[in-house]
C-alpha cells in the first residue's frame, strides 16, 4: 500500500513540476521575445545613427577638400601676382603671345 502512495506523490509532483516547467518556459519564451525586440529597435537606431554620422563626416570631407583646393589655388594665384608685380617693378614686361600684360 505505502508504495501505491509513493507512486501517486511522485506522479503529482511529476504533475505539479510539468505544470512549473510550462509557466518557466513561457517566462523565458517572453523574456527573450522582448530583449528581441528591444535589440532589433536599437539596432535599427543605431543604423540610423551612423548613417548620418557618416553622412556628416563625408560631408565634412568634401567640404574640407573644397577649402584646399581653394587655398592651393588662391596661393598660386598669389605668387603669380608677385611674380607680374616683380617684373614690373623690374622694368621687364611680361608678354603671353602677342599681348603685352604690364
Amino acid at each position: 500500500m505505502s508504495s501505491i502512495i509513493s507512486a501517486l506523490t511522485d506522479l503529482i509532483h511529476s504533475l505539479f513540476e510539468v505544470v512549473l516547467s510550462l509557466f518557466t518556459t513561457a517566462g523565458h519564451l517572453i523574456q527573450n521575445t522582448v530583449a528581441f525586440v528591444i535589440h532589433i529597435v536599437t539596432g535599427a537606431f543605431n543604423v540610423i545613427l551612423d548613417f548620418f554620422q557618416g553622412l556628416i563626416e563625408l560631408t565634412g570631407g568634401i567640404v574640407q577638400f573644397i577649402f584646399g583646393n581653394i587655398l592651393i589655388l588662391g596661393v598660386i594665384a598669389a605668387a603669380g601676382f608677385a611674380f607680374l608685380q616683380y617684373q614690373r617693378k623690374q622694368g621687364n614686361t611680361v608678354q603671353v603671345g602677342n599681348k603685352k600684360l604690364n
